[in-house]
């Protein structure tokens, strides 16, 4: 009797029945790669990503980057337990409580005296003592998922902490401007943050400090962050705007004739300073912009760099794929494993 032949359509693997005392049939020809089962076999070996190992990044992969998801999915609880960890973690950066005040002071004070003797040691201290990434990573992270209480908390936090380093520069600034430190004002480091090239830099510069950030935050990686730290300076552009807003007001100048279109380069305004002419407040407004264009920045690049990590199928911690369920959770598209039920933000805020 002859031999029959099991095939898996499913795993491409011929496997032999039980055979009679006669002897057996030779085994046939193992499948072509136009079987089916054959092509299974590839297709699983190529797309599978699971256990984190990567495949090839296809063009439907990056389309999916800027397509808004609309699938509903079951939830565990371990990854609810998970997210929530992951959402307390950046939520913490946002709020303004008391660790977090100090240090804004203490980066407020080191930056403005920094600024004030031209110590460019003294003004990195300040960008590595800053909170203020915080609140930008939880405006991009809530972009991400669409949690419109974190974006908004993080606005207004952002929004908050940069006035108050606006108001320790204008005080730094009324209480030196009476010594000798201020002779030489603007010291270098107040005319490298007030100047158009820089504020034309700093975009760029600002974006890829977001691209970095984002990778830094979910992946532990601390000695990416004080990197993208420095390289994104958010907070002394805005303690030097107040100190050169109280130089310019005790000198008179007039406000109203800032102009974008020309500002002298640094070598001609540090010719000026030593004329006793400079014009404090074009640099103080500039100096202001480039606050507001390296947040603005910095959170479109973690927030890209999110979604980007989020959809290719490239190696990651698990703390990426938890994003996808935490945007479904925040827009009322996930369901309970167990129960079915819809599961909501808040239920998952009240987890202990």
């Amino acid at each position: 009797m002859s031999t029959e032949i099991a095939m898996s359509l499913e795993d491409g693997v011929v496997a032999d029945a039980p055979t009679s005392a006669g002897g057996a049939d030779p085994p046939p020809p193992p499948p072509t790669d136009d079987s089916p089962g054959q092509r299974s076999a590839v297709t699983d070996r190529t797309d599978r990503t699971d256990g984190g190992t990567p495949r090839r990044v296809h063009r439907k992969d990056v389309k999916q980057i800027f397509e808004a998801s609309t699938t509903t999915g079951t939830v565990s609880s371990e990854q609810l337990q998970r997210i929530k960890s992951m959402h307390d973690k950046i939520a913490d950066g946002v709020d303004m409580d008391f660790n977090y005040c100090c240090l804004l002071v203490v980066a407020s004070v080191v930056a403005g005296l920094g600024l004030a003797t031209d110590s460019s040691t003294t003004v990195i201290s300040s960008m590595l003592l800053s909170p203020i990434m915080g609140p930008v990573i939880g405006m991009s992270y809530g972009l991400v998922i669409w949690d419109l209480p974190l974006i908004k908390r993080s606005m207004r936090n952002e929004i908050i902490s940069i006035a108050i380093c606006l108001i320790f520069g204008l005080i730094i600034g009324l209480c030196c401007h009476w010594t000798k430190m201020a002779d030489s004002w603007p010291t270098h480091e107040m005319l490298n943050r007030g100047t158009r090239t820089t504020f034309l830099a700093g975009f760029p510069i600002a974006f890829f400090s977001g691209l970095g950030v984002a990778l830094s935050v979910l992946d532990d990686q601390t000695s990416s962050l004080v990197g993208v730290a420095i390289s994104a300076s958010l907070l002394p552009p805005a303690v030097n705007c107040g100190i050169l807003l109280v130089v310019g007001i005790i000198k008179g100048e007039d406000f109203g004739d800032f102009s974008f279109e020309y500002t002298p380069r640094i070598e001609e305004m540090a010719e000026r300073a030593v004329e006793g002419y400079s014009s404090f407040s074009t640099m103080a407004l500039l100096s202001l912009l480039l606050t507001v264009a390296n947040v603005i920045m910095v959170a479109l690049g973690a927030t890209l760099m999110f979604r980007i990590k989020e959809v290719l199928p490239v190696r990651k911690k698990v703390f990426w794929d938890d994003l996808k369920i935490a945007r479904r959770i925040f827009q009322g598209r996930a369901l309970d494993s167990d129960t079915g039920e819809v599961i909501t933000s808040e239920h998952c805020r009240k987890l202990t």
